[in-house]
Order: C-alpha cells, then structure tokens, then sequence
C-alpha cells in the first residue's frame, strides 16, 4: 500500500481519538506562532496536513483567511463538526501533499506538526515542496517544521505511552518502533479503549514509516528547491538552540522563477 493510502487509513481509524491523542502531546504554543505569521502573511494561508483543526480551527477564528489540506477525510469530518458551534465554514479538501493541485494561490503555506518527517517515501519531501512552491505567490513563504532528532529507543514489544481519560472510559496508547534503514523508521500504535471495569472496548492498531531531518538537511532541502531561508525558531520561540530542543521550524521565502 502506498505510504500516502496508509496514512490515510490510520487517521481515518483514529479521528475519534486525535484530540485526546496526538493534539495533546503538543507542549508548546505553536498555535500562537503560526498565527502571528499567517495575520503578517497579506493574503490567503494554506495548512498542509490540517487534521482535524487544531490550528486551522484557531486561525479563522482569529479573522485569517485560511484554507486546510488533508489525505484523511475522516479527519476533514471531525474539523468540520467541531467549526459549526464555533459559526466558521471551514474551506478544506482531501488532498495529499504529495500532489498539491495550486498555483500562485497562497501568500503563506503552513507545513506543521513535523509534518514533512511523515514524507518518507522516496522524493516524497521533493514533490511536497516543488508544489508548495507552485502553490505559493511569486513572494510567497513556507513554514517547515521538524522535530529534532533524537537517539532511536527500538523496541520489540509495546511500550506504553500514556493512559488517559476518553469519554467514559480510557485510551490506552502503546508504541513500538522498528528501524527499517539508517534514515527510515516505522512507528507502530496501539490504541486499546478500556471500559471502568477494565474490559476492552475497542483496540485499533496503526503503522507510519517517518524519516527525521536534521536541521541543516532541512535547511539545505528547502534551499535546493528554489527558496531563501529567512527564519528559524527553536519551540516556536526566536534564540537559540537550546540542548534539549525537541523542534525545529523554519520560515522561507520562494525564490524568483528565473523563467518568469
């Protein structure tokens, strides 16, 4: 199966969970950056991998023009459910960002949440900038983030995450991770949903293949594909690099098509 199809498939499995999950594992206020730079932007924003509206949700609230991508339409379900109280009319489409399908449409696009490290097949990260670029105002930014690399904890059996509440029950997360090459590595998740007398509700379980970036790679990936690195932050935050820095986000200005 495509590396894009089973993405899809394991967010479409967990989009009931993702906001007991992976939306609460943010520490840092990434929301807050990314609005500051899309209300600078001067025109429409554009949020790859936009789930189910974490950020997208909380930018046009804040009055900005913004538009959301994602490969999970069951995602795309839950953003819209939870935009009708809030009197927002999300403008979202399944779409991969592998194959964007914009041209000179957006002023800023938002590649967030670590977003391009889930771009692990071959020339996947390639072809999710080349149409960002395409996607993007002749003076258009992109904003990439990563997380830090850090030594790979190889397991062979789950290992649990976190137990915390969901509905009337718990969510219980395991995890295993597998090396499959020096630069590649397959994420496996167990998500058991426990009823208050400890009887299994449901179990759902989940596979990603995600390939780190270091920041320099990141650096030098984007400059190769036609844009001028002009910002990075350390947690969301100017300064520098402190030792235990667990993200990396830069922002990048598209270069001038030399055939224009």
């Amino acid at each position: 199966m495509p590396d894009s199809l089973r993405q899809a498939a394991a967010y479409d499995r967990i989009a009931h969970l993702y906001d007991v999950d992976m939306a609460r594992n943010m520490p840092f206020d990434d929301i807050g950056m990314y609005a500051g730079l899309a209300a600078s932007a001067g025109g429409r924003v554009l949020e790859l991998g936009c789930g189910n509206g974490r950020i997208l949700l909380e930018l046009m609230g804040r009055g900005i023009d913004a538009y959301g991508i994602d490969c999970s339409e069951a995602m795309l379900g839950r953003l819209r459910e939870k935009a009708t109280p809030r009197g927002l009319a999300p403008r979202v489409c399944r779409m991969d960002a592998r194959s964007l399908g914009f041209r000179n449409a957006f002023a800023l696009a938002l590649c967030p949440y670590s977003l391009i490290t889930y771009m692990s097949g071959s020339g996947d990260a390639v072809r999710m900038l080349d149409g960002v670029r395409q996607a993007l105002t002749p003076d258009g930014r992109v904003v990439v983030d990563a997380f830090v690399p850090r030594p790979l904890v190889v397991s062979d059996e789950f290992r649990v995450d976190y137990r915390r509440p969901f509905r009337d029950a718990v969510l219980l997360r395991s995890k295993r991770v597998v090396s499959l090459a020096p630069r590649l590595n397959r994420i496996e998740r167990r998500y058991e949903v426990l009823a208050p007398d400890g009887r299994l509700l449901e179990c759902i379980d989940t596979r990603e293949d995600i390939r780190p970036f270091a920041p320099e790679e990141l650096l030098e990936l984007l400059t190769a594909r036609g844009f001028d690195i002009d910002a990075v932050w350390w947690d969301y935050a100017p300064g520098e690099r402190e030792p235990d820095a667990q993200f990396f986000t830069v922002s990048a200005r598209r270069t001038p098509d030399p055939r224009a």
